[in-house]
C-alpha cells in the first residue's frame, strides 16, 4: 500500500521521506472557518443518510461552540435542536486523542436535562465521535486515520484545538523522531 496522499505530496515538496527528516520540530496553527467545517459535514451528511439531516456549527470565543441540528422522520422535518458546547478536554497525546466537550439545551432550561437522555440519536456519530450523556467526544487520532493521515500520528507531539468567533483553531506541534 503507498503512503497517504499528503504524505506523498509532501516527499514530492521536499525530496525526501518524513522519516529522513528526523529532529525535526514544526509548530502551527491552522484556523477553521465556520463555513469550511460545515461545508465538510454536509459533504459527510449527503454520503451516509441518516435521521440527522443537517447540522450546522458555529465556533465563538473560548471554545464555544453552538450546533444546530435538523433531523427528521421519514419524510417529516422536525424543529432544529439548539446545542450549546464548550470544549472541557484536550488531547493529551501521546497518551490520548480525545478531545471532550460538555454540551446543554440552553433553550430548554431545566427541561434540557430530563431531554438529553431522549437525544439517543446522538449514538449514530460517525466514526471517532462518540456521545454520552452530556459529553461528546472526538477521538482526533480517528478523524486523522479516516483523513488518510494516520502516518503522521506518531509525530503529533501536541495537539489543542480552540474556538474564537467564526473559526476552529488547531495548534499544533510534530516532531520527526
Amino acid at each position: 500500500m503507498g503512503a497517504p496522499a499528503f504524505v506523498q505530496r509532501l516527499r514530492e515538496m521536499l525530496g525526501v521521506d518524513l522519516w529522513e527528516l528526523a529532529g525535526a520540530a514544526i509548530s502551527g496553527e491552522i484556523p477553521l472557518r465556520n463555513d469550511l467545517v460545515n461545508r465538510v459535514i454536509a459533504q459527510r451528511l449527503a454520503a451516509s443518510p441518516s435521521a440527522v439531516s443537517a447540522v450546522r456549527v458555529d465556533a465563538q470565543d473560548d471554545d464555544h461552540v453552538g450546533v444546530e441540528i435538523s433531523t427528521r422522520v421519514g419524510t417529516m422535518m422536525l424543529p432544529a435542536i439548539r446545542i450549546a458546547a464548550r470544549i472541557d478536554r484536550q488531547p493529551d497525546l501521546p497518551h490520548s486523542s480525545i478531545l471532550s466537550l460538555l454540551w446543554s439545551l440552553p433553550g430548554l432550561g431545566p427541561l434540557g436535562l430530563l431531554a438529553a437522555p431522549a437525544l439517543t440519536w446522538l449514538k449514530v456519530l460517525p466514526p471517532g465521535i462518540h456521545a454520552d450523556g452530556d459529553r461528546i467526544e472526538v477521538d482526533a487520532g480517528a478523524v486523522l486515520r479516516s483523513q488518510g493521515l494516520g502516518e503522521l500520528l506518531p509525530c503529533i507531539a501536541a495537539l489543542q484545538i480552540h474556538t474564537r468567533r467564526g473559526a476552529f483553531v488547531i495548534r499544533f506541534e510534530l516532531r520527526v523522531t
